[in-house]
């Protein structure tokens, strides 16, 4: 989401993150599972249609067998990542990306504003610095074998077909090199998300491997954006939020409050714990009180421009 995250002394993680948002947070249960562990066939073949965004150069890709690997991959508790403390959840699981994006099109691919262009930018038809810098990887998952990436699971940007980062539009229609294989587009909504409406996100909170987080709804909404109780973070940036009765995407998320705050090991080593609040977004370990829970950009927006 769009960066409001308090920066805190020289904790701040820069690298792979240096383009997208580092905000978000709990609210009350951390709702965040692997992919693996879900019940449901669809709601897995939704995540199917959902890619992480990787630095070009953080990977080498091999004609020889179509394969790609990436190169020096930090985990959730690494220096060069979030370093969260001991016994933070995922702590170990690797962090290859750093926003997510969902398939509309055979070739299209939505996201977050901010995570393919600058703040204040609009833009048509245009090869941004960021579509030449980044691919998206589907498949990234608590399974995967960063080391042996099928080729069929990354595609490059060709250019940006419309988009938005201003205060209160932020998404991106990207037109990706290739048509994507053996992957169906998700459903869009035709109409806004109504108050109290359950939803649930898929995406890469911290750019982990997906992620599913249920357990919300819609507190209130706006004339571009409704905001939530999900439990997301930097990462998931451009993450689809389905409607959790007809699963088809409501919005886009693009912005939070902040989503770790400093703590201290038993050594005195500094380290990175979530900040969490109650299900009223209230109480919290942390507060930015310039942003009132989880934003997500109506999908209306993406509806109008396909």
């Amino acid at each position: 989401m769009y960066s409001l995250v308090l920066i805190l002394c020289s904790l701040v993680v820069v690298g792979v993150y240096a383009d997208a948002d580092q905000t978000n947070i709990i609210y009350g249960q951390d709702n965040r599972r692997d992919i693996k562990e879900l019940d449901s066939v669809e709601i897995k073949k939704l995540g199917k249609s959902i890619a992480g965004r990787v630095l070009n150069f953080s990977f080498q890709v091999s004609t020889i067998d179509n394969k790609i690997s990436f190169n020096n991959v930090p985990t959730l508790s690494s220096s060069n990542s979030m370093k969260v403390c001991s016994g933070q959840r995922f702590a170990e699981q690797k962090t290859a990306a750093d926003c997510t994006g969902f398939l509309v099109g055979e070739d299209l691919l939505v996201t977050a504003g901010h995570c393919m262009m600058g703040m204040g930018q609009r833009v048509s038809n245009r090869v941004t610095r960021q579509c030449r810098s980044f691919s998206w990887m589907f498949d990234y998952t608590s399974e995967s074998d960063l080391n042996n990436v099928s080729l069929d699971s990354v595609y490059g940007c060709e250019s940006v077909i419309a988009g938005e980062f201003s205060a209160t539009k932020d998404y991106a229609l990207i037109k990706l090199e290739r048509k994507v294989k053996n992957r169906t587009p998700l459903k869009l909504s035709q109409s806004k998300a109504s108050l109290g409406q359950k939803i649930f996100v898929m995406g890469h909170p911290s750019g982990l491997p997906l992620k599913y987080a249920d357990g919300a709804r819609v507190f209130e909404t706006e004339n571009d954006y409704f905001s939530t109780n999900l439990d997301t973070f930097g990462g998931n940036s451009g993450s689809p939020v389905f409607n959790a009765d007809t699963l088809e995407v409501e919005g886009i998320l693009v912005r939070g409050d902040t989503d770790y705050v400093m703590d201290f090991e038993s050594n005195g080593e500094r380290c990175m714990k979530v900040n969490i609040c109650d299900q009223e977004r209230e109480n919290c370990l942390e507060d930015d009180p310039n942003i009132l829970g989880e934003h997500v950009n109506y999908i209306d927006i993406i509806n109008s421009n396909l």
